[in-house]
């Protein structure tokens, strides 16, 4: 009998066995010699790969939808629970905070739990948050109350991303892996397209809270399809420590916040120097902290690899703007531009659609090209002048000026993300991966939660005291927004063309 994909070469059984196990019923096996495939000793039912993949996506999908969907209902959730201007940004900002704060803690808690325990928690906290946020009570209580429960909602998010592509890179051997990520990844795509038009659907014939509603059966159906694959991962093992995670957490929601606040207090105010001296100085403590550590919370050492440094902090200065525009340019649309609900879902999905095709050519791109600088420059060069673009057709107010700049500044910031992650991954050795993967993870939230944190400052400082009582950015104080996004795109694309490498990527490292 041959080998092949249900069947293990013995040859391949020689190779280094020093990887985590993968249980399956009452064996263990390693995941280089493909038991992921076969069927299950004792009668055990073997795991249906394509179920795990379908949930893996639509979790992906699940949170890429939140921020979309969400983004259209902010105007008429302030208007119906009386939330400030600097509240109504928060309702987001405190997500994507949350999101990249946990994203570590999800990797400790998979180790020491397993990837799939984990990711089921983490759904199970994503769905119960969602229903808490749903059911924010009226008056003076709805703002403490939705804050906190999206807070928790981005700690069961930051459960299950992390997760969800070790478990597929688990269960598929190299040949198959890429057509498997590419599933998971066109999954999580069509979510993120579909999320303005659901969103608005969702708010103008049920109610904005039915934005949050719709993660309940999503995510049941997530959970049962897991259910279904009847596979279970085994955990690596580890210690649990707390002294790290509040370090990170405490560090990173005190100084975005103080960020945050200038718009609020003022850019010279004192509280804000003391805010973001504060926040500054537990940073510096933190990565001391766990660079000491024997049992690190994340890798930071993985950063002295210049090439994956680099791709991380491009990473970071994409993904800021890309929020940005995301969030404002919805709030222009709906408050400025007095749009209908389903006219400002309908109108974003140029932009969103134009982000799904650019991640779609950055792969394609790579290929053809052999080099990252191609997908990476491009897509930077293109986002820019998008988003210039997009910034000088705002005081017009007329919605096809701003299409052009839309559909180029989303094609551009979707090219340099798929070419990115690829570049990083090259860059670390095979078993250091999973902690790159986190890391990486974190920093690309973090630059979201940075990117919304200042843009939100500048906003509230250009904006109206009376509108920012009424929770409405105006006209006028929409576009500097952008002129945040326009600024660290600018930046990235000087930071890319300096230091991405000029020659084509060489062989994967090893351990050795």
């Amino acid at each position: 009998m041959q080998p092949g994909p249900w069947i293990p070469d013995p040859a391949r059984t020689q190779r280094d066995r020093t990887g985590p196990a993968i249980s399956f019923g009452r064996s263990t096996r390693w995941p280089w010699v493909s038991p992921p495939h076969r069927p299950s000793p004792a009668g055990s039912p073997a795991p249906r790969r394509h179920f795990v993949v379908a949930a893996m996506g639509c979790a992906g999908g699940m949170v890429l939808l939140d921020q979309t969907v969400v983004a259209v209902a902010l105007d008429p959730m302030a208007r119906s629970l009386g939330l400030t201007t600097f509240v109504m940004h928060g309702v987001v900002l405190v997500y994507v905070l949350s999101l990249s704060a946990f994203a570590p803690v999800g990797g400790m808690a998979a180790r020491r739990f397993g990837l799939l325990r984990t990711f089921r928690f983490g759904t199970a906290l994503f769905i119960l948050s969602s229903a808490v946020c749903g059911l924010t009570p009226d008056g003076d209580a709805a703002e403490p109350f939705l804050l906190t429960a999206r807070a928790v909602q981005g700690a069961g998010a930051a459960l299950m991303i992390p997760v969800a592509t070790t478990v597929i890179t688990d269960l598929y051997e190299e040949h198959e892996r890429g057509r498997a990520l590419a599933v998971y990844a066109g999954l999580a795509q069509v979510f993120f397209v579909l999320g303005p038009v659901v969103g608005a659907v969702l708010t103008q014939f049920l109610g904005w809270r039915w934005v949050f509603l719709v993660n309940v059966p999503v995510g049941v159906a997530i959970l049962w399809v897991i259910a279904g694959a009847r596979l279970r991962k085994g955990a690596e093992g580890g210690t649990l420590t707390a002294l790290q995670p509040l370090f990170v957490i405490f560090s990173l929601v005190v100084l975005v916040f103080g960020l945050y606040l200038c718009g609020v207090w003022g850019f010279t105010d004192v509280r804000v120097f003391a805010a973001l001296a504060t926040g500054a100085l537990a940073l510096v403590l933190t990565v001391r902290i766990v660079l000491r550590s024997g049992q690190p919370l994340v890798d930071l050492r993985l950063l002295a690899i210049r090439p994956y440094a680099v791709a991380v902090a491009l990473t970071f200065m994409v993904q800021a703007p890309q929020l940005i525009v995301l969030v404002h340019g919805t709030l222009f649309l709906r408050q400025a531009m007095d749009l209908s609900l389903l006219a400002t879902g309908i109108s974003l999905i140029p932009l969103v659609t134009a982000l799904a095709a650019g991640t779609l050519m950055s792969g394609y791109l790579l290929d053809r090209s052999r080099s990252i600088r191609v997908p990476v420059l491009l897509g930077l060069a293109t986002a820019t002048l998008g988003a210039a673009v997009w910034t000088l057709s705002l005081p017009s107010r007329e919605y096809l000026w701003q299409v052009p700049g839309m559909v180029l500044a989303g094609i551009g910031m979707g090219m340099p993300i798929p070419a990115l992650s690829a570049e990083l991954m090259r860059a670390v050795p095979v078993g250091k991966r999973a902690d790159a993967s986190v890391l990486r993870q974190t920093l690309r939230q973090l630059g979201g939660a940075v990117g919304l944190a200042a843009a939100g400052a500048v906003v509230l400082a250009a904006n109206d005291e009376a509108a920012d009582e009424r929770g409405i950015v105006t006209a006028a104080a929409a576009p500097s927004g952008f002129v945040v996004a326009n600024c660290v795109l600018a930046a990235a694309l000087i930071l890319a063309a300096v230091m991405l490498p000029r020659k084509e990527p060489g062989r994967q490292p090893t351990d050795g």
